[in-house]
């Protein structure tokens, strides 16, 4: 049986959910509830689920990131 690795390339560009809360200064377990009770903050993108963790694109947090934080929202 093959074990499914990811590639290099492929973790540098994806944030789990411990980083994704010291990004945006929540503690890891709020996002999980907030993933469980189906309600992340606006303009969050839904996570992808690998080997039945949670990660988000780096590209898709920069950008919610840069969105938010001119609002004055983060």
């Amino acid at each position: 049986m093959s074990t499914f690795q990811l590639s290099d390339t492929t973790q540098q560009q994806l944030i789990s959910t411990a980083d994704l809360a010291k990004i945006i200064s929540y503690k890891s377990q709020t996002i999980r509830k907030w993933l469980c009770q189906d309600r992340l903050p606006e303009g969050l993108p839904r996570p992808k689920q690998i080997n039945g963790r949670h990660y988000w694109l780096r590209n898709e947090i920069a950008d919610f990131i840069a969105t938010f934080s001119v609002r004055g929202i983060l």
